[in-house]
C-alpha cells in the first residue's frame, strides 16, 4: 500500500514538472493573487475591508463580477447596485471574499479544454459549490478544527489537476472521463490507470510550487482517499471527501466522476468519534448545504442546479420548498453590518 502511494507521488512530480516546464505557461500567483488567499483564510472579524476593496477595485474584471452579484436574482432589491462598498454591505464580506477568490482563480488559469462531457463552465460551478460546503464543514459547531478559509481552498482548488491534465494530455483525459462514465467508476481510479497517479497528486505538486499552505496541499492530495492521508492531514482530506460527494449530490456542475460513494460512505461518517456526521444530523446538515447551494449556484456561477429533487443516502431529501422556509434565503450579515457601515462612513 505504502509503495503504491509512493509511486503514485513520483509520477505526480514527474507530470508537474513536465506541465511546469511545457509551452503551455501555468502563470505564478501574482501579489494581488497571495494578498487574497491570505485574506480567505483568515477569520472574518480579522479582515481588513478596506484592504479588500481596494484590491478588488485595482482589477476591474473582479470589480465586474462583483457588482454583477450583487445585481442578480438571489440578491438583488429595487435599487440597482453600482459601487463595491454597496456590493459588499448586500452580499455579506464573506460572500464577497469567496466569491472574488473563485472569479480571481477562474480569470488566472487556463480555460478548461473542449471535452466531451466537460466545460470550463461546469468545472468551476462544481468547484464552487465543493468550496462552499467545505467551508461550512469548518463552522466551530462541528468541532473539526480546521480553519473554514483553509476548507473554501482545498475545496475550490481540489480538482486543478483535472483541468491541467486535460490541457496537456487532452486525448488521454477524455478516454478517461468517457471510462469513468461508461463504466460507472471514480475518475480518480482511472487515472490510476491510465496515467499512475491522480489529479489531486498533480494538483497538490502544483500548489506546493505556488508556497500554499501544507494544510491545504495535503487535503487537495488526499481527498479521494482521506484513510491514507498523514494523520495530522486526514481531518481536511475527510471534510474535502465529504464535500465533494454533496457538490455531486447538488448537482451543480460537473467533476468528471462516473461513480461517487454515498455520503454515509465518508470517512467523516464512517468515523465513530464524529457526532455532527451520525444519523438525524449528517441529514439536516446536508440539507441545509444542499439549499445552500442549488439557490445561491445561478446567480454566482451563472449554472443552476440539475438534480434539486435527488435522494440523500438512499433517503428522499425534505422538498426544496419546504426547505427554502425554514432556511434564511438571505446571507447572515450579523458581526460585519457595524463594521462594513463604519467602513462606509469612513471612506
Amino acid at each position: 500500500m505504502k509503495n503504491n502511494l509512493l509511486g503514485e507521488k513520483t509520477i505526480a512530480d514527474s507530470i508537474s514538472l513536465e506541465i511546469l516546464t511545457s509551452n503551455i505557461k501555468l502563470p505564478p500567483i501574482p501579489a494581488n493573487g497571495a494578498k487574497l488567499l491570505e485574506m480567505v483564510q483568515q477569520p472574518m472579524d480579522k479582515i481588513d475591508i478596506s484592504a479588500f476593496a481596494k484590491l478588488v477595485e485595482a482589477d476591474p474584471g473582479l470589480l465586474a463580477k462583483v457588482l454583477q452579484m450583487a445585481n442578480s436574482p438571489y440578491y438583488s432589491a429595487m435599487d440597482e447596485i453600482v459601487s463595491l462598498k454597496a456590493a459588499i454591505t448586500r452580499i455579506g464580506l464573506s460572500e464577497a471574499i469567496q466569491s472574488v477568490s473563485l472569479f480571481f482563480f477562474q480569470k488566472m488559469l487556463p480555460k478548461f479544454p473542449s471535452i466531451e462531457g466537460f466545460s470550463s463552465k461546469e468545472y468551476w460551478a462544481f468547484s464552487w459549490s465543493c468550496a462552499i460546503a467545505n467551508r461550512r464543514l469548518g463552522h466551530p459547531n462541528l468541532g473539526m478544527s480546521v480553519l473554514p478559509g483553509e476548507l473554501y481552498i482545498t475545496g475550490l482548488l481540489h480538482g486543478m489537476g483535472k483541468l491541467l491534465i486535460a490541457l496537456h494530455y487532452p486525448h488521454e483525459f477524455s478516454k478517461c472521463v468517457k471510462r469513468a462514465r461508461d463504466h460507472k467508476q471514480p475518475l480518480y481510479k482511472v487515472e490510476q490507470d491510465v496515467f499512475g497517479t491522480t489529479d489531486a497528486f498533480i494538483a497538490s505538486k502544483i500548489m506546493e510550487s505556488w508556497n500554499l499552505p501544507a494544510n491545504i496541499c495535503a487535503g487537495v492530495a488526499f481527498h479521494q482517499m482521506p484513510g491514507k492521508a498523514p494523520v495530522k492531514y486526514r481531518s481536511i482530506a475527510a471534510l474535502t471527501q465529504y464535500a465533494y460527494c454533496l457538490a455531486v449530490q447538488s448537482g451543480i456542475g460537473h467533476s468528471g466522476d462516473g461513480s461517487i460513494k454515498k455520503l454515509s460512505a465518508t470517512y467523516v461518517c464512517k468515523h465513530p468519534k464524529l457526532k455532527a456526521f451520525k444519523g438525524d444530523r449528517q441529514e439536516k446538515l446536508a440539507e441545509e448545504i444542499l439549499t445552500s447551494l442549488e439557490e445561491k449556484s445561478e446567480s454566482v456561477t451563472g449554472v443552476s442546479s440539475k438534480s434539486k429533487a435527488k435522494k440523500s443516502d438512499g433517503k428522499d431529501r425534505r422538498a426544496i420548498s419546504s426547505a427554502k422556509n425554514s432556511i434564511s434565503r438571505k446571507p447572515d450579515k450579523k458581526g460585519f453590518l457595524v463594521r462594513i457601515w463604519s467602513w462606509i462612513i469612513g471612506n
